[in-house]
Order: C-alpha cells, then sequence, then structure tokens
C-alpha cells in the first residue's frame, strides 16, 4: 500500500534498479492476507469478524472492471489511435482490482485500517517536502514552462496527478490535528497545511486549487470550531492573495488569448467534454472502448485536432459505456451519504474508525473535484480511500448500532 502511494521505484531509481518492487509488495500482501485468514480460522485472530466482500462498492468495481473489458473487445476503434495504449490501462485497471480486495481483507483489523491512514499521511507530507524543496533549493531543471514536473516515469509524472495525491491526504493530515496531544505536533501539522497549497501552486494545478477549497469547506463544515476555520480560512485568503498569483495569470492569459481569436475556446476543456458528451450519445452502452476518446473524436468530427476526455465521468462513459460512468458518480455518492452519516453522529476524533470514515469520504469527495478536469480512471489512491472509507463506515455503523441497542 505505502509502495502504490509513494511509488519510490521512480523516487529513488537508483536504489531500485532492476527490482520488481510492485511484483515483490503484490505478492507479499497475498501471502500476508492467507496467513491472516489461515490464522482467523484457527482461533489466533481476536479481532471482529466482520464481512467486507459482500457489500454493493464491491460489485460496483466488479462490474466497471469486467464492463471495461467488454467494452475493449467491442470496440468499433480497435486499434485506433490513443495517447495511452488500452493494454496499459487495462493491465494497471487489473492489478488495482486485485490488490483491491487483497488490501480489502488485510484491513479488516482496526489497527491495520490506522495504519492506512497513517500512510497516507506520511506519503502526504513527503510529496509537499518534495515539491517545496525543489523550489526553495532552486532546482529549476525540475520544472518545465514555469510548472514542476512530478518523478519522471512515474504515474505522477504529471504534476496535475501528484496535486490529486496531496489534495487527497490533506484531510488525513488536517483531522490528525485533533488526534495528537502534543502541542508541537499539533503546530508543526498547522503549518504543513499552506506548505501543501504551495506545492499546488508549484505544480500550477487549477483544478486541485479549487479542489482545495471545496476540501477546506467541507472541513469546516466538519469540525465546528470557529477559532480553527478561522485560522485556517484566514491563512488560505491570504496565501492566494500573495502565492496564486500564478495560477490567476494563466486563467487571464486563457480568457485574453479567447478574445483576440473568435478559433480559440476560452478552455479547450470545455470543446472535449462536448466532444465527450457527443460520443457517449452515439456509443451509450459499450463506449468507444478503451481509450478511444481520441479515434472516436476524429471520426465525429473529423477535420478537427484530436480531442482527450479531460474528465473522469466523461472517460468512464465516453470510452467504457455510461452504466460505467454513472457506477464511478455512484462510488462518488456513497462517500458523500457516509460523511453526511458521520457528521451526524457527531462523533470524537479520538475515535479511529470515525477518524478514517470522515477522512477518507473528505478525500474521495477532493478526488471528484479533481477528476472534473482530468482523466484519472486509473488512479490507484482513488481505490485505495474508497477501501478506508467502507471498511471504517462498517465499523462505525456497527459501534453506533451497539450504543443504539
Amino acid at each position: 500500500m505505502a509502495n502504490s502511494l509513494l511509488q519510490p521505484q521512480y523516487i529513488w531509481p537508483w536504489a531500485f534498479e532492476g527490482i520488481p518492487i510492485f511484483n515483490i509488495t503484490a505478492a507479499l500482501s497475498i501471502l500476508g492476507l492467507a496467513i491472516f485468514h489461515l490464522s482467523y480460522s484457527s482461533g489466533y485472530d481476536n479481532g471482529e469478524d466482520i464481512n467486507v466482500y459482500n457489500r454493493p462498492q464491491n460489485l460496483m468495481i466488479i462490474f466497471i472492471w469486467g464492463w471495461t473489458h467488454i467494452s475493449h473487445h467491442l470496440s468499433p476503434f480497435k486499434g485506433g489511435v490513443a495517447f495511452t495504449s488500452p493494454e496499459i490501462v487495462l493491465s494497471t485497471l487489473n492489478a488495482i482490482v486485485i490488490m483491491y480486495f487483497v488490501i480489502l481483507g488485510l484491513c479488516k483489523r482496526e489497527k491495520t485500517l490506522l495504519y492506512l491512514c497513517y500512510i497516507f499521511i506520511g506519503v502526504g507530507v513527503f510529496y509537499i517536502y518534495w515539491a517545496n524543496k525543489a523550489y526553495f533549493g532552486q532546482q529549476w531543471f525540475m520544472f518545465e514552462n514555469g510548472r514542476l514536473n512530478g518523478p519522471s516515469r512515474s504515474p505522477y509524472r504529471d504534476g496535475n496527478a501528484l496535486s490529486v495525491l496531496i489534495v487527497m491526504c490533506m484531510p488525513f493530515l488536517i483531522f490528525m490535528i485533533f488526534r495528537v496531544n502534543r502541542l508541537w505536533l499539533k503546530i508543526l501539522m498547522v503549518l504543513v497545511v499552506p506548505l501543501s497549497w504551495h506545492a499546488i501552486v508549484l505544480f500550477s494545478s487549477r483544478g486541485a486549487l479549487l479542489a482545495s477549497v471545496v476540501t477546506l469547506l467541507i472541513v469546516s463544515s466538519i469540525i465546528r470550531s470557529t477559532k480553527l476555520n478561522l485560522l485556517i480560512g484566514t491563512c488560505f485568503v491570504l496565501f492566494v492573495a500573495y502565492q496564486g498569483a500564478t495560477l490567476l495569470d494563466r486563467t487571464t492569459q486563457t480568457v485574453d488569448l479567447a478574445q483576440q481569436s473568435d478559433e480559440e475556446p476560452i478552455n479547450p476543456r470545455l470543446v472535449s467534454w462536448g466532444v465527450g458528451l457527443k460520443i457517449v450519445s452515439v456509443y451509450p452502452i459499450f463506449g468507444a472502448g478503451v481509450q478511444m476518446f481520441q479515434a472516436a473524436s476524429q471520426s465525429l468530427f473529423p477535420g478537427e485536432s484530436p480531442h482527450v476526455a479531460h474528465n473522469t465521468f466523461l472517460n468512464f462513459a465516453a470510452n467504457t459505456g455510461l452504466p460505467n460512468g454513472l457506477l464511478f458518480l455512484a462510488l462518488i455518492w456513497l462517500s458523500w451519504s457516509r460523511l453526511l452519516y458521520a457528521r451526524k453522529l457527531n462523533m470524537s476524533f479520538d475515535n479511529s474508525d470515525y477518524y478514517a470514515l470522515v477522512c477518507s469520504s473528505v478525500s474521495v469527495l477532493g478526488f471528484f473535484v479533481c477528476s472534473i478536469f482530468l482523466d484519472l480512471i486509473i488512479f490507484e489512491p482513488f481505490y485505495i480511500a474508497l477501501i478506508i472509507n467502507l471498511i471504517s463506515y462498517i465499523r462505525v455503523r456497527s459501534q453506533f448500532q451497539e450504543k443504539k441497542g
């Protein structure tokens, strides 16, 4: 799990050269799951017996996985031009789904679930440090056209993708402030938050900055602390005023360019979204095929430059069919409904399951805001956050019913 989120082989390639780290960690995880179930059935495990597999969320993910493969085989554009090979997307999705169910089984224990939350914090803090170090250390070779790039060849090589990861890690960090007792740790965590915003500015991700705003609004509705909300809100406004100029300049330049030329759209994403909706209307059931958005757009709009989805829902719906797109939205809705349930309980963050539930729900919602502007169908942190969200919800609901009964 830590390897999947951090991707250390791309950060320190000299240390992992020739080592199939993913295969090793995956094999160890599967072995650990087997040992866990053997020890449990032998009576050596005293943990609570929670059936985590027969849940609607898992059926949704299985359906998305199976429907994606069917869409690929039935694609009318099979073999067409694609920015990313369909085979790469399918193999990555296969690995994600397998590890999803492996990690799901391993996280039945409360401590294991909490460790996953700590890993989100650790990975987030590392990449916040990594990004700010590149700036304050004047490592300008890591920047391109004024934007910081992620580690070369990694899933986060696009700064937008790494910004999404930081947005998803942020709730775990903020709510941890209420779990630590030492004042210096609280102060340290509070100081890391504006550094996370600075990292997002360095990656020049407007979608991630918007997701940060949404995340902070949701966080403020949960913690209900006037002083802390005022502190975070004031810091964010000051930060955007002094450090957000880069992103605001990009927006201004886009508008100016659109005003100077009738052929230049105010935002190319709006054009791509319109193309995506057209593809969905023509191929509503199985879509155009995995990663065939570009080929389908050239077929439906000949003479135009090829388009990409720039939207996770449209990537699912246009490439693999509307059923997959709707199921993606259903997964987001599940997290939202679980957050509303947790908010009504108003439990203490000292409760590890409640902490995990709230953090993962806000994390998924932050991801969703980013997904409006990016193609993130095989973004593994999303699926890991869903695991935390499902198991913590089961546990919190069970605790509430026991207390009520």
